[in-house]
Parts: structure tokens; C-alpha cells; sequence
């Protein structure tokens, strides 16, 4: 990743004025789309495999190429690093041809988080943290549900772990995913910004390097 990156353009200000509005609806209609088999079939794999191993969970939802997943794997080794992406373009990089990779104290996996945030949620995997490192902005105003905190998944994701960092490089996503949480747990989120010395994926030193302003948004 060499080309300078463009800076996220939106026809917003601030956060969205809806989503107050969107996040309650989903507080009380909960998301019950069907899951997809392959999404059932990971996960009956990935369960039995954390059973057998004991550990800890940190999950690296949306992990792109899976780089962050092996920076994440060499930082927390008496982890079990998850990686979950679903673009198979992006995963070749690390993982070639197959759609998963078990290796050392990581996987790397090709899945729809949507349906796997659902069923860790239900079966109260012992997740210690949680990443989103890869938010795509969706920067348009009527683009808010396609945003991880505007999608009717967000209250489900929020619940099944008490530590969780989001990264972007666009402040009012990470401001809106700060209001989202409140209106759903009492747990404190900061916001912050990312130094380099802390980059961890491939978009965020493209991103670094094109001189944006990168934030992260942690509950700890």
C-alpha cells in the first residue's frame, strides 16, 4: 500500500441526528436473520477449537488481510487471536487460496461477522477483547446503517465483551460508535489518537502515511 489515501468526505457535520433514533429501535427489535450455513459451519469449528484450548479470545473482527491478527497473535501470546474477514481478495495475502488458517496461537478465517457476533453472543464465549480495526465510514448521511454502530447487530456485538477498541481515520464515526455504546451500557468509552508507533494495520499506516488524523475509540 503505497498510493496516498484520499480523506474520508461526507455530507455530515456531526453525528448523524438519527442515531439515537436507529440504535433504540434496535434495542427493542432484535436482529434475527437466518445465519448462513458456512457461517454455522466456522462456527461449530472455531467453538470446538476454543473449548479445547482454554484460552482467552481476542477477536479481530474485519481483520483484512490478517496482518493485524498475526501483529495482535505476537503481542498476546497466551491468547487465541480470531481474525474473521469476508473478503476472500483481501485474505489471499495471508492466507492464499483457503478460507482458513490455523497456525501458532491465531486463525485467520474468511466469515460474515454479523452472523458469528450472533452466535458468540448467545454461546458467552470468554472474549477479552475485541477489535475493529478495518470500519469502512460509509460516509454518506443515509449510509448510517451500514455503520457498525447503525446496524441492527450493534447491540448484540456491544454485550458479549467488556473491552473494545475501534480505529478510523473519520472522527464522527468514532464519535458516533462513542454515543451508540452509552445508549446501551453504563461502561465508559475514550477517544483518542493513534500515534505511530502504534499502527497496527496495513490502512493505517497508508492512512498514517497520507498524513490523516487516526482516532480510536476504546472501552476498557
Amino acid at each position: 500500500m503505497t498510493n496516498k489515501s484520499s480523506l474520508v468526505i461526507s455530507n455530515q457535520t456531526d453525528c448523524h441526528e438519527h442515531l439515537e433514533k436507529v440504535v433504540k429501535k434496535h434495542l427493542v427489535t432484535p436482529y434475527l436473520k437466518p445465519y448462513h450455513h458456512f457461517s454455522e459451519q466456522l462456527f461449530e469449528k472455531l467453538d470446538k477449537l476454543q473449548q479445547k484450548l482454554m484460552l482467552s479470545i481476542i477477536l479481530d473482527s474485519g481483520c483484512g488481510t490478517g496482518e493485524s491478527t498475526i501483529n495482535l497473535a505476537q503481542l498476546y501470546s497466551d491468547h487465541l487471536i480470531i481474525g474473521i474477514d469476508q473478503s476472500a481478495h483481501r485474505l489471499k495475502k495471508t492466507i492464499g487460496a483457503q478460507s482458513y488458517l490455523h497456525k501458532d496461537n491465531y486463525i485467520i478465517a474468511r466469515g460474515d461477522v454479523i452472523d458469528l457476533w450472533r452466535m458468540i453472543n448467545k454461546a458467552k464465549w470468554n472474549i477479552d477483547k475485541h477489535y475493529l480495526l478495518y470500519p469502512n465510514p460509509w460516509p454518506k448521511k443515509d449510509q448510517l446503517i451500514r455503520r457498525w454502530h447503525g446496524h441492527p447487530v450493534f447491540p448484540q456485538m456491544i454485550n458479549f465483551c467488556k473491552k473494545i477498541e475501534l480505529r478510523t481515520n473519520w472522527d464522527i464515526y468514532a464519535r458516533e460508535f462513542k454515543l451508540a455504546t452509552s445508549l446501551i451500557t453504563e461502561r465508559k468509552m475514550t477517544i483518542n489518537n493513534i500515534k505511530q508507533a502504534e499502527l497496527t494495520t496495513p490502512f493505517e499506516k497508508k492512512y498514517f502515511a497520507s498524513k490523516h488524523k487516526l482516532f480510536r475509540a476504546i472501552i476498557n
